[in-house]
């Protein structure tokens, strides 16, 4: 068997492909309740906590807002 040895290019830039984790806060319009959560920026003006629904089940009025 004939073995030979990779050489690959050295690497010139580092792309660094990561999220921003940035804190959010949640107020439910309905019962009252507030969450501060980590979310990530999706890069669309979105952010995404993975928060589904309100302990009095509400699932869709909501203030989500950044904190600083």
């Amino acid at each position: 068997m004939r073995s030979e040895t990779l050489i690959t290019p050295p690497v010139t830039e580092a792309i660094v492909s990561y999220a921003q984790r940035i804190k959010v806060h949640i107020h439910c319009r309905k019962c009252g309740e507030t969450f501060i959560l980590r979310g990530v920026n999706d890069g669309k003006g979105r952010i995404e906590t993975g928060f589904k629904r309100c302990l009095c089940d509400n699932e869709v009025d909501f203030d989500v807002e950044p904190l600083a």
